[in-house]
């Protein structure tokens, strides 16, 4: 396997591997955040915490790396903006999978799928009762994919075209690792420091 290009974050000036960070961008003397690297221009790197975003904006970092005087965003938006950005990656993989067949949606869709050793990983809804999960998990039989727990049963199921949804479970490894990467980075970039 190849080896992955690193960054530096410029808030805790750790190099990470580059899917670790995000990347942030001057566009008209503002620091923007360029989720998807498509922006022209300078860049500068954070990770997806709200520390390092914090040690980034306040002694000036972003100028420094962008090497010419930008405004920063006020941190309470950006760590909004970025949180809704990784949310949207998620559904946006998560309605990918759908589409490309890879997605088992539903209490007896996933528990078909651990039976036939497909299930890469399992999204639960955050409104999914305790009982129904336990289920699955005994339908797992000792497997153990990643997991996590994100959006309502009512937007699980709009983003697959259905009405309520209380678990999916990902086919493909490589959707799989793709939206559990995002969720450790939205589960990193919530959580309040201790």
């Amino acid at each position: 396997m190849a080896r992955q290009s690193e960054r530096t974050c410029i808030g805790c000036r750790v190099p990470r591997p580059k899917d670790a960070v995000v990347r942030v961008a001057a566009a008209a003397g503002r620091v923007v955040l360029d989720y998807r690297e498509k922006l022209p221009g300078r860049g500068a790197y954070l990770c997806p915490e709200q520390g390092c975003i914090r040690k980034a904006f306040a002694r000036d970092a972003l100028s420094k790396a962008m090497r010419m005087k930008v405004q920063a965003p006020d941190e309470r938006e950006f760590i909004t903006f970025l949180a809704d950005a990784i949310r949207q990656k998620i559904r946006s993989l998560l309605t990918m999978a759908a589409k490309a067949g890879k997605l088992a949606a539903g209490y007896s869709a996933v528990k078909d799928s651990f039976e036939k050793g497909r299930v890469e990983g399992v999204l639960y809804a955050v409104d999914l009762s305790d009982g129904t999960r336990e289920k699955i998990v005994d339908a797992a039989r000792g497997v153990s994919p990643p997991e996590a727990k994100l959006f309502t049963r009512s937007e699980m199921g709009a983003m697959i075209g259905r009405e309520l949804v209380g678990v999916v479970a990902f086919e493909d490894r490589g959707l799989s690792d793709a939206v559990f990467r995002e969720a450790k980075r939205l589960k990193n970039l919530i959580k309040q420091d201790e």
